[in-house]
């Protein structure tokens, strides 16, 4: 097989253990992960943005120079290689914050987002059930157009985003499923092989009690979603976990 992850030792920047992570889901996606003990990874291939796992056109160009001369595209063959990786490529975000984030709920709460969960790097870490290979760290915002200067290995293009990103502040869980073929064709068509045999997500077992520290409930939803959401977490032996409404709904005058 060509080199086609030339460095794999590799791993993404790391916030310090207590440093705050958010992340705004609707009310189902919070029951699920009591009722399931799982946080659902996205496969990659479906997020917003269309770079996701692409590499910088440099750094492709550096790695279709070492392809076999038996390869009659190089970089297509690279693109089509790093196309399919993201169809076998689970991903969990989190928003990097000291607090709950206006800009983040008036992304969110258009789409359905209610909760909040807020924990810290260090318990997502633990949460994660320990027979999972999952790589989580900081996103890093580069400039695609002008840069070689990156690391590849399965999982490092989903730490890098283009810099019009860079107030989503993200850290990432990361899981590849990808294996190297052999005698597979890599073509136009491969990525599309991939798709199909692949899942749009997968669910990974989580220890609840670790992962959510505290839940904030959107600044436009009343008081009786915080009291539905401190019931089901006592419904789920969660007692302790404290719910709180959006402290943006606070009034200064009071």
């Amino acid at each position: 097989m060509n080199n086609i992850f030339p460095d794999e030792e590799w791993e993404p920047a790391q916030p310090a253990s207590d440093t705050e992570l958010w992340r705004y889901i609707d009310f189902t996606q919070f029951v699920s992960i009591l009722e399931n003990e799982a946080l659902w990874f996205c496969r990659a291939a479906g997020f917003f943005d269309s770079y996701e796992g692409a590499l910088p056109p440099a750094k492709l160009r550096e790695i279709a120079d070492g392809v076999s001369d038996r390869v009659s595209d190089p970089e297509d063959f690279v693109r089509a290689f790093y196309d399919a990786l993201r169809y076998s490529t689970y991903v969990s975000c989190w928003h990097e914050a000291s607090e709950e984030t206006a800009a983040m709920w008036q992304v969110y709460q258009p789409k359905g987002k209610e909760v909040a969960l807020k924990t810290t790097a260090s318990r997502f870490e633990q949460a994660l059930d320990s027979g999972v290979d999952a790589v989580s760290g900081q996103v890093e915002y580069i400039n695609y157009s002008n840069t070689a200067e990156i690391t590849v290995n399965r999982v490092s293009p989903f730490f890098f985003k283009r810099e019009s990103f860079e107030p989503e502040s993200e850290f990432r869980g990361v899981i590849s499923d990808f294996e190297s073929p052999d005698g597979v064709r890599i073509d136009e068509d491969f990525a599309d092989s991939v798709a199909k045999e692949s899942s749009t997500g997968k669910p990974v077992t989580v220890d609840a009690s670790e992962l959510i520290e505290e839940v904030y409930i959107s600044p436009v939803e009343g008081d009786w979603l915080v009291s539905l959401v401190d019931d089901v977490l006592d419904t789920y032996g969660l007692e302790d976990v404290l719910v709180h409404p959006s402290t943006l709904n606070e009034d200064p005058f009071e």
